[in-house]
């Protein structure tokens, strides 16, 4: 079954972007965590007593630096503790330290040690690829060093991190994702997150050749004004019902 989810624009007040999420039918939203802390501008602390009271769901979206594992995890299991939550997103980075040959090893030894920490409170672990503007867990053979090192975890594709369709279908040789980031793109730009319509990706084409078959989580990465946000999901809706 698919669940439509959308990232949260944190810049607003959070209760209006429930009502929106809520109108427009999603149902979850996705918020950030980085650097130990929820990425929301106008939510008092603790922050994620405020989230959990405010009854709507959502996922964590955690940023992770490559020394931020050690640093962050147990914050991170307090929060997902606090809201009861089974699943998390790590978004792996690379920011302060330089990308070398190493690197996806160091990356994959602490996807391990985290996804045992989260295997013993029962919490899902999503691993999301990279663009080519972060250089780590963007190609295929990056992914599969880490997948092959942490089976049990799953894959979050975000198809806006495509250099183009070979690209995407080379991750998806490694593993078949479980939840996927939308956004449009255009091949020219190394990274972007448009709303749908406005880049070039072929999102009939992605879900009726490449992910055919796809049940789970989509969550629209569209930062934009309301109806950008109402348009995008419209599209995939659309190609859902004509399948």
């Amino acid at each position: 079954m698919i669940e439509y989810g959308r990232s949260i624009r944190w810049f607003n007040d959070y209760r209006d972007e429930i009502e929106f999420s809520s109108l427009n039918k999603f149902t979850f939203m996705q918020i950030w965590f980085m650097k130990g802390d929820l990425i929301l501008d106008k939510v008092p602390y603790p922050k994620e007593e405020y989230v959990l009271n405010s009854n709507f769901p959502v996922i964590i979206h955690a940023v992770y630096d490559i020394d931020d594992y050690d640093k962050y995890n147990d914050e991170l299991l307090r929060i997902l503790k606090v809201l009861n939550h089974k699943e998390v997103i790590i978004h792996p980075v690379c920011e302060s330290a330089p990308v070398n040959s190493k690197t996806i090893y160091t990356f994959a030894d602490n996807i391990y040690k985290t996804n045992q920490l989260l295997k013993a409170n029962n919490i899902k672990l999503y691993i999301e690829n990279n663009s080519v503007i972060d250089k780590v867990n963007y190609k295929a053979s990056d992914l599969k060093i880490v997948f092959d090192k942490n089976p049990e975890v799953e894959l979050l594709l975000d198809i806006a991190h495509i250099d183009d369709y070979d690209h995407l279908q080379s991750i998806l040789e490694v593993k078949f994702p479980k939840c996927i980031h939308i956004a449009d793109k255009r091949f020219s730009e190394e990274h972007e997150h448009l709303p749908l319509g406005q880049g070039e990706l072929d999102f009939e084409l992605i879900f009726k050749k490449y992910l055919k078959g796809y049940e789970g989580k989509i969550i629209f990465e569209v930062v934009d004004e309301d109806e950008k946000i109402i348009k995008s999901k419209s599209i995939i809706e659309k190609i859902f019902e004509d399948k």
